[in-house]
């Protein structure tokens, strides 16, 4: 029987604890590589958002207000956030709109835009912005109702109600013409009477009296673009001045405004056949204050506005006409009436181009 040898067994034993050493390493470098894409897939990851940064960065200027005056850019009801990121890019505030809705989208902020005014400063942060936008934020304002009609004290009046605008400043930023408007131009024109078109307006808390007519001027301004003066100029053979002279006087005489067109040819008519207009309406603005009834004395006051007095149109407006009785101006009614009294009920005016019914009209609404 062979014996047992220990020796070898020795060597069985080394050889085996050798070859466990070679496997171990081994299954060690194996666990260790598995880190090698996890982690150079987080490098690719970071680098991507570090390059997206840079590409934001260097489009938006690096998202740094600038030292230019805040622009202000409105949001009104019906907006997208598309439109709304085209406003912000072309008024400057943002240097890429594609940028802008895609911060919006990745921030859940897209659909949550408030109306209002906004003012920013050019390059500033898209995350600023629509966190004022969403927070509706804006910018204060104040609204005032310029109704038809008014002359420029009564327009200072309601400004000083409305707004924190002194009536003094406003009247004194209305008597003057240098606003850059062509219409303005006319050296008979001495101030803006006439001019400050009848509307609801907003403004910004802050804006000053000459800020506040400037609008005013600017809508009358956008209000004419669709008339056709250049064509009643030369039917009717009057300024665009004189045109507003009788819009004003239409504004104040019509008593509804199906009339308007017939109180415009009662004025023509008088014009041409040069026949004092006789409008109350200049009496009371001579004056300087409404009064009910008219004394006679009152229609004999010194003062180029008295149509009783002299003939053809008084030296400019008497009020701020709207819309409607431009129209009538530049339109009138094809009529041969001189004449028109208020009837009683003071809802609409009698017409005629007969003196006799005139006066019996007059006796009849007891005027």
């Amino acid at each position: 029987m062979r014996r047992y040898d220990r020796g070898n067994r020795r060597d069985q034993e080394e050889v085996d604890e050798r070859l466990h050493a070679l496997r171990e390493p081994r299954r060690q470098r194996k666990k260790r590589s598995n880190w090698g894409p996890t982690v150079l897939g987080l490098v690719l990851i970071v680098g991507i958002f570090v390059a997206l940064y840079f590409i934001y960065a260097s489009a938006t200027g690096g998202d740094q207000e600038t030292s230019e005056a805040p622009v202000t850019v409105s949001v009104v009801e019906g907006d997208t956030l598309e439109s709304v990121a085209a406003k912000l890019k072309d008024t400057g505030i943002i240097a890429s709109a594609s940028l802008f809705e895609l911060e919006a989208r990745v921030s859940d902020q897209s659909t949550e835009l408030k109306p209002g005014k906004y003012r920013f400063r050019p390059g500033t942060e898209a995350e600023k912005i629509l966190t004022a936008m969403t927070a509706g934020e804006g910018v204060p304002l104040f609204a005032v109702t310029v109704p038809e009609g008014l002359t420029i004290r009564q327009t200072a009046e309601i400004f000083a109600e409305g707004s924190r605008i002194p009536a003094g400043e406003f009247e004194a930023a209305a008597r003057r013409t240098e606003y850059g408007y062509a219409f303005l131009e006319n050296p008979k024109i001495k101030t803006t009477e006439g001019f400050l078109f009848p509307k609801r307006y907003e403004f910004e808390q802050g804006a000053t009296a000459p800020q506040v007519v400037n609008r005013l001027l600017e809508q009358y301004l956008l209000e004419t673009q669709g008339l056709d003066l250049g064509a009643a100029r030369q039917r009717l053979g009057l300024t665009e001045y004189e045109m507003l002279t009788v819009a004003s006087l239409i504004e104040r005489e019509a008593a509804n405004p199906e009339e308007r067109r017939r109180v415009a040819s009662v004025i023509y008519n008088r014009l041409r056949k040069d026949m004092p207009l006789q409008i109350d309406a200049t009496i009371q603005y001579a004056r300087g204050e409404s009064k009910e009834d008219l004394s006679l004395a009152d229609l004999k006051i010194k003062s180029p506005y008295n149509t009783y007095k002299y003939t053809g149109l008084p030296p400019g407006p008497i009020c701020s006409p709207g819309r409607d009785s431009l129209e009538a101006a530049i339109d009138p009614a094809e009529t041969n009436y001189l004449y028109y009294v208020l009837k009683a009920g003071g809802q609409e005016h009698f017409f005629t181009d007969d003196y006799d019914e005139f006066l019996a009209a007059k006796a009849e609404a007891g005027r």
